[in-house]
């Protein structure tokens, strides 16, 4: 599979029902997540709250996005979208070794500018990097850093503000050809503009209920996928 290039908000909090929101595991049973692959991912928010947009948070969240690397050098990062209560990603995972101490220095800065203005919050640098991680790995250090960046950023400004916000699962699926990877990567294009009809928004809660497993999202991808198919 060729990796290529991309493809050149109303507020309901759903209650917890310990009934239907138990938690389970949602990997692949057997699956190495150390394997060499492209991930489409999605991260939400806990009761899928629409907390995302606030420009700071959505700062925070493009931003250790881009510094992944800095930690995990052989990840590639892809396709990439903040919504209001989640996030749509493609990763891919160990598609190289990188050479020994070299670091992007662009990429370890830790005083990044917007407009030739100092962000208001800082990355940190790693303490280390895992040349080999799995999937989980990238995951967890990635909603770890976007809270404790905005938890730093709290504390100084805003101390009314609560920083865990993430749901503690996520939904993952393997890439398995072309085909594939650019319909998700136009669906995570098309995100924001669809955002009126999305799922994950819960002004449609009467009409669909949020995705409870990735085979939902794929449901939406697929007429994507056919659609490429035909154009090849």
């Amino acid at each position: 599979m060729d990796r290529g290039k991309p493809y050149p908000y109303g507020r309901y909090i759903m209650k917890y029902d310990p009934a239907k929101h138990h938690r389970r595991s949602i990997r692949m049973r057997g699956y190495d997540y150390h394997n060499t692959g492209a991930y489409f991912v999605t991260i939400c928010t806990k009761n899928r709250e629409c907390v995302l947009n606030d420009p700071i948070v959505n700062g925070i969240i493009h931003d250790v996005w881009s510094a992944l690397p800095n930690w995990f050098p052989t990840i590639e990062l892809d396709e990439f979208v903040v919504m209001p209560n989640h996030t749509h990603f493609v990763i891919w995972n160990n598609v190289g070794t990188p050479l020994a101490g070299v670091q992007d220095k662009d990429k370890t800065r830790d005083h990044i500018t917007d407009g030739g203005r100092p962000r208001p919050y800082v990355i940190p640098q790693p303490q280390k990097i895992n040349i080999a991680p799995a999937l989980g790995d990238i995951i967890g250090a990635f909603k770890s850093l976007v809270f404790k960046v905005y938890l730093n950023w709290i504390e100084v400004n805003d101390p009314s503000r609560r920083a865990k916000f993430w749901q503690g699962n996520y939904y993952e699926h393997i890439i398995r050809n072309d085909h594939e990877l650019n319909a998700i990567r136009q669906y995570i294009i098309d995100n924001p503009i669809n955002w009126n009809i999305d799922r994950d928004n819960l002004e449609n809660l009467q009409k669909l209920p949020p995705p409870e497993k990735v085979e939902d999202y794929l449901e939406d991808i697929k007429p994507l996928i056919v659609e490429m198919e035909k154009d090849e």
